[in-house]
């Protein structure tokens, strides 16, 4: 049913395969896409509690904003690209029975499964930033083009590595175990909780040179205060497709051997 004969049908196939992840994901739950966008919600309530009420965190960034807001603003991008980097490891070894019947281009899981995580949680986002504006949360709407900029690069950033270690669970089985522990350091690495210039030296220098913090800073100052860093995220955008360049050869040169190994 979905298998191509041409290359025209690459983007029928995407398309169906971009709906099955997403209707995938919601099978057998009542409320559907809700949970989308309830769980980071429920985490958003939780770090709100305990740094806001318990830990009584002030610092200047947050200006006239409130700290749900300050970390609702790189929540969301940070939960797409680890979602998206979680199910796109698992999109080919997943799927072992489709590519081992079907021949199309492997990739096209890896990019369905990233990219139905990034659509579910940028409507979350939406979702999240109208309901600010609503209890008066001084949003700059105006940065929104910063703020989408600032996506893309967490996007291509995501299907780049999960290219690569979509590649490896193929012949090592436990690599969506590993990634779970690494991207949960990785989170409390990047200023989601906490901004850039609060970390110390000599942390500070290591923690500038992971990407995503220049990236969540970008789009939190976009938002909360109207800058647009179109030059940085051009330069990031540019280091994401060579990251992504380079993990898709990786994936080129593996991806033979998948129907043996998957």
């Amino acid at each position: 049913m979905m298998t191509p004969t041409r290359s025209g049908s690459h983007g029928q196939l995407f398309a169906e395969l971009l709906r099955r992840e997403i209707s995938n994901r919601y099978v057998g739950s009542v409320f559907g896409g809700v949970w989308a966008v309830m769980q980071p919600l429920f985490q958003l309530a939780i770090y709100s509690f305990v740094f806001r009420v318990i830990f009584a965190v002030r610092f200047p960034e947050l200006e006239q904003h409130s700290f749900t807001t300050f970390v609702a603003c790189a929540l969301w991008p940070w939960m797409a690209f680890q979602e998206g980097l979680q199910r796109g490891t698992h999109a080919i070894a997943g799927n072992a029975s489709l590519i081992k019947k079907v021949a199309f281009r492997r990739e096209l899981l890896v990019l369905a499964a990233v990219c139905a995580i990034f659509l579910v949680h940028l409507a979350g986002f939406a979702v999240v930033l109208a309901g600010l504006l609503a209890i008066g949360e001084p949003i700059h709407l105006a940065a929104l083009p910063v703020v989408l900029l600032g996506w893309a690069v967490m996007f291509v950033f995501s299907c780049g590595l999960a290219f690569f270690t979509a590649s490896l669970q193929v012949f090592l089985k436990d690599v969506e175990h590993v990634l779970a522990p690494v991207l949960m350091v990785m989170f409390y690495a990047t200023p989601v909780l906490y901004p850039l210039s609060r970390v110390p030296a000599p942390y500070d220098s290591l923690m500038a040179l992971n990407p995503a913090a220049h990236v969540l800073e970008d789009i939190r100052a976009a938002l909360m205060r109207g800058e647009w860093a179109v030059g940085e995220l051009a330069v990031l955008f540019a280091l994401a497709l060579c990251v992504a360049a380079g993990c898709k050869l990786i994936f080129n040169r593996l991806a033979p051997y998948f129907e043996d190994f998957a």
